[in-house]
């Protein structure tokens, strides 16, 4: 009796192993752990200013000379500009002090902006000088001549001399030619924007143009015998001379144009001899003078 009441607990102990083995088999199986992945830190660039095109020593920057440049904070060379409209308008016109390559940054020691001091005597290449010209709205182009443009400055002169042919009494030329202007007023800014304190400028007083420091008296010789007037040059007129001191891409200096006299005679036919007016000499001889003093009509 007591063996089949230990085979019947064997035998349920059996069954009840296989129910729990079902039951385990029939669970739905646990979803799996999902582990996020790491997320890109995404580390905003900076903007940064640099050369647009080669832009020779010696040069005043215009808007067209930069571009901006997306570069990692990390990448930023000490001392590049970071761009923004502030800083574009204060480089505006800013003096290149050497060469600067096409993608290269703009750094704060590569230019000098207009106000700094010492920034006229660093916008002259060396061995030139700075010479002021008083205009009118004649003279000066009305107005429209900008720093940066190329220049002529013309010489008129009257000759008060009564023993001088009529038509040789006023006379031009050409005492400076291809000069390059640095500042129209106190304004000293480079390709000027419309809308600018510069640009509503309706009459410039003053025109300064670098020339060669043995020129620059003549200028100012120049201003003392007549009237002088300042003549823009085309942009695409090929410089008459080239210097050739001066390294490939430095600024032509402005050199003294060759002799050539415009008289009053060769403008005008009122001041031309005619077969019925003739030039008349009269020669006065006075007392026992050997020579006579001649006077021209």
């Amino acid at each position: 009796m007591v063996v089949r009441i230990a085979l019947f607990l064997l035998i349920g102990l059996g069954l009840a192993g296989i129910g729990v083995t079902v039951a385990i088999g029939l669970r739905p199986a646990a979803a799996p752990v999902q582990v996020a992945a790491p997320q890109e830190v995404v580390v905003p660039k900076t903007q940064i200013l640099t050369a647009a095109r080669v832009v020779h020593g010696g040069t005043l920057l215009l808007p067209d000379d930069v571009v901006s440049k997306a570069v990692l904070p990390a990448d930023v060379p000490a001392g590049a500009w970071v761009d923004s409209l502030d800083t574009r308008a204060a480089i505006q016109g800013a003096m290149v002090r050497h060469q600067v390559e096409p993608g290269q940054p703009i750094m704060h020691d590569d230019v000098v902006r207009p106000g700094e001091r010492g920034f006229l005597a660093a916008v002259l290449a060396p061995g030139t000088r700075a010479a002021t010209i008083g205009v009118d709205a004649v003279s000066g182009t009305a107005g429209l001549i900008w720093p940066g443009d190329r220049v002529d400055v013309i010489l008129t002169q009257k000759i008060d001399d009564a023993a001088t042919p009529i038509g040789r009494r006023v006379v031009g030329e050409t005492v400076i030619q291809n000069a390059r202007v640095i500042a129209v007023d106190q304004h000293m800014v480079e390709g000027v924007a419309p809308g600018s304190a510069l640009s509503n400028n309706i009459v410039a007083r003053t025109v300064t143009i670098e020339v060669p420091a043995k020129e620059a008296e003549k200028v100012s010789v120049a201003a003392t015998l007549g009237h002088l007037a300042v003549v823009v040059r085309s942009a695409s007129e090929p410089a008459p001379v080239v210097d050739e001191a001066h390294p490939a891409g430095q600024p032509v200096v402005a050199s003294v144009a060759p002799d050539s006299l415009v008289w009053s005679s060769d403008v005008s036919a009122a001041y031309r001899s005619s077969p019925h007016n003739p030039d008349m000499t009269v020669r006065l001889f006075t007392g026992a003078q050997a020579n006579p003093v001649e006077y021209h009509y």
